[in-house]
């Protein structure tokens, strides 16, 4: 039985309004905003759980449902230090255009852009909240002029059907992940894509994903999965190291296991889908 969320690694009064979505962070229809707190928590516990093997650098972190890449933006200002290369990918084309867009927000053409955009809406239409998104823009360009002096963070979004090995193995083109977080879709036929390869296949898509990132993830590599509390995340090739729920979340935390020789077991990359 899962534990309830306990945090560990988040302040109880941090405060995120700067992050809300639509403001600073693009928004659109039909993408969610993973709560900034809560995605903060599970990728520290994963840093953690790195840290605890001797992996201690700063990592590539990868998202292979991540639809607006919502938080990956917000882990990226809250984890600037500890985070060398950012990826994300989706199988819909639209989500994809709008993880660019946020994703853009980590370099300082991209915020640039942005801050324009909200002083030209906060010129025509007055709005508070206008106002309140560009003073927090400009606050977030000082932090990332101050950082970006030390080390930028590298970024790319493609698309890809997440449950498809191949089209993973392509996108990804030799970077492997240290970190997977993804908040994988909640349902089977009425949320997955119905161009999803497992779909098609018949075949359950949770475990075609794990299945799919098994021999793309970097030695040590750690997965964290957010879904409802009725999907089952497991697979013979990880190990499970946290299980818990926060609201209606379940959140299942996942290391590679170790093939006979100690080291992190990998599927065989050419054996197929």
């Amino acid at each position: 039985m899962e534990n309830a969320m306990q945090y560990k690694f988040t302040r109880d009064r941090e405060n995120y309004e700067m992050y809300a979505s639509g403001g600073v962070i693009y928004a659109a229809p039909g993408h969610t905003a993973f709560p900034v707190r809560l995605a903060n928590e599970v990728f520290r516990r994963c840093l953690a759980f790195r840290a605890a093997q001797g992996m201690t650098g700063p990592c590539t972190l990868y998202d292979p449902c991540c639809g607006g890449a919502y938080h990956l933006t917000t882990l990226a200002y809250f984890n600037w230090n500890s985070i060398a290369r950012i990826i994300g990918s989706d199988i819909d084309e639209d989500a994809v255009a709008l993880a660019r867009r946020n994703l853009s927000l980590l370099h300082s053409a991209g915020l640039e852009r942005r801050i324009e955009e909200l002083a030209a809406l906060h010129e025509r239409f007055g709005k508070p909240s206008h106002a309140a998104a560009l003073d927090n823009a400009r606050i977030l360009r000082q932090w990332l002029e101050q950082w970006s002096t030390q080390r930028r963070i590298e970024t790319a979004v493609f698309r890809a059907d997440a449950t498809d090995r191949r089209s993973l193995k392509a996108g990804l083109a030799g970077v492997r992940p240290d970190v997977v977080f993804t908040d994988i879709p909640y349902g089977w036929r009425s949320n997955w894509s119905p161009d999803t390869l497992a779909l098609e296949a018949g075949i359950d898509p949770v475990q075609a994903l794990l299945d799919a990132l098994l021999p793309e993830l970097a030695p040590g590599a750690v997965v964290a999965v957010a879904s409802n509390k009725t999907v089952k995340v497991q697979h013979t090739g990880y190990r499970r190291i946290e299980k818990f729920k926060a609201g209606k979340r379940q959140l299942v935390i996942l290391a590679l296991e170790p093939d006979e020789t100690g080291n992190s077991a990998r599927a065989n990359p050419d054996s197929g889908r």
